[in-house]
């Protein structure tokens, strides 16, 4: 049997794992510790427990997961082994250092690779054996470690727990990356557990059913079942009461967007950003879903609904939707201002709590909201795109369709599928063209969409 012992280490908590069976032989993964502290807690560990360590093996070669790769050589006498597309990053990694903490930064011994791994490549020690699956995308040379006898996968920083890697760094391809996903997560069963590059272990049967940058239609597909994919806007969170933003009662009729929804407003005034973000969370704690939410909800009894909304507040799950893709964020999470988007940096936070000025996120730069600010790059619209491509059913409520980059999704529509938009408004014919147009608001259209569905 074996046993994983994880270790979260220097300043990126990057996790190292050291994986070993009843035979003491042992594997490790990523070798992280940065300072004497953790290299202590790291030999320590291999010592009390009498291990022999045969392989060290890199789920990529980003600089925060091979950190004590001398302390391998070292001690142990083994060289970091990493698949031979992320040569790439292994040749500009003490670049890449310098980038980060400077010529003045910590001290380091970079131990580069004398073996490259391929594709399916077996790692063996002990009575067990781990086999190398290639999964670009965070990384050209990304993959993940899977034994597939005791249902144990070492995902690196290509699946998280209800998250996955980022595919905006350099040689990263958000193209890769999803084909990776679905790999991974169709060929694993349900009940294996990852292990991940940062945070806790999960199950792959939970991250189909929670991870929201996963595809349905990827594992879920029931021909029986129609693949309803929703975009929901402002309009179907006004019949709750919150405001929208563009109606002539909307916020920005009296807030100025600029100021209090850029990045160059947050960098200007950081203060009456918080102060106004502080207002909308403590009145999204104030509100419930509405009879729209609640109906999106029970629909999963009869399709496969992925949601995709504009919204940042959370009523869309609070009414029982499983798989909600959130464009601009999301009120109820904070992360910090350096690097918004890093999954260790981003954590839900009591709506009650105001973020505060001096309050620390994770890396130690100022706590912000997990919101999208205008200026600022909207990172789930590739997933967004792809989710749509997959669409039986597309359905557009409460919102205009003049906001990009979200309005863009209408072209990644199939063109033979039924498309409705639920709204009260008015439309140029060209904004909607294939669309029916079910002209009402959000709560007495979704009935009126219930009826519509069923007759397809």
């Amino acid at each position: 049997m074996i046993k994983v012992k994880r270790f979260a280490f220097n300043s990126a908590m990057a996790n190292c794992y050291v994986v070993s069976d009843e035979t003491k032989e042992c594997v490790i993964i990523d070798p992280c510790a940065q300072d004497n502290y953790e290299r202590e807690q790291f030999r320590r560990y291999i010592q009390d427990e009498g291990l022999k360590p045969v392989r060290c093996l890199l789920t990529h070669g980003h600089y925060d997961h091979l950190l004590s790769g001398d302390q391998v050589r070292d001690e142990y006498g083994l060289y970091p082994e990493v698949h031979n597309r992320d040569k790439l990053w292994i040749d500009r990694i003490e670049i890449r250092i310098k980038e980060v903490f400077g010529d003045d930064g910590f001290e380091y011994d970079i131990v580069k690779p004398v073996h490259y791994l391929s594709d399916n490549e077996v790692i063996t020690f002990g009575s067990h054996y781990l086999i190398t699956l290639h999964t670009p995308g965070h990384s050209p040379g990304s993959a993940v470690f899977y034994c597939e006898n005791e249902h144990i996968a070492f995902t690196g920083d290509t699946l998280f727990r209800l998250a996955i890697g980022r595919s905006d760094l350099l040689f990263g391809w958000i193209d890769d990356l999803m084909n990776s996903l679905k790999y991974i997560t169709t060929l694993m069963p349900d009940d294996c557990t990852i292990y991940p590059g940062h945070d806790l272990e999960s199950t792959i049967g939970y991250e189909k059913e929670n991870n929201p940058f996963l595809l349905p239609s990827w594992y879920k597909k029931d021909r029986a079942k129609k693949h309803l994919v929703i975009l929901t806007g402002a309009g179907i969170s006004k019949e709750s009461g919150l405001s929208t933003f563009r109606d002539n009662d909307g916020l920005w009729k009296n807030f100025n967007a600029q100021e209090l929804a850029s990045i160059q407003g947050y960098r200007r005034n950081r203060a009456a950003v918080l102060d106004f973000y502080n207002a909308r969370r403590r009145r999204l704690a104030e509100v419930e879903p509405n009879h729209a939410h609640k109906v999106l909800a029970e629909l999963e009894k009869d399709y496969i609904v992925s949601i995709i909304t504009q919204n940042v507040d959370d009523l869309h799950e609070r009414a029982g939707s499983t798989s909600v893709l959130h464009l601009h964020g999301e009120l109820r999470k904070v992360t910090g201002s350096n690097n918004p988007n890093d999954p260790k940096c981003i954590v839900e936070k009591p709506l009650d709590e105001p973020i505060l000025i001096g309050e620390k996120a994770a890396d130690g730069s100022q706590l912000r909201p997990f919101i999208v600010f205008f200026g600022e790059n909207v990172p789930n619209m590739k997933q967004a795109e792809r989710v749509v491509e997959n669409a039986d059913v597309f359905v557009v409520i409460g919102t205009s369709l003049q906001v990009y980059p979200a309005a863009g999704l209408k072209e990644s529509v199939p063109w033979n599928i039924p498309c409705f938009v639920i709204d009260p408004a008015e439309f140029r014919q060209e904004d909607i063209y294939g669309f029916e147009h079910i002209k009402t608001t959000a709560v007495e259209g979704i009935d009126i969409l219930k009826e519509k569905l069923a007759s397809l």
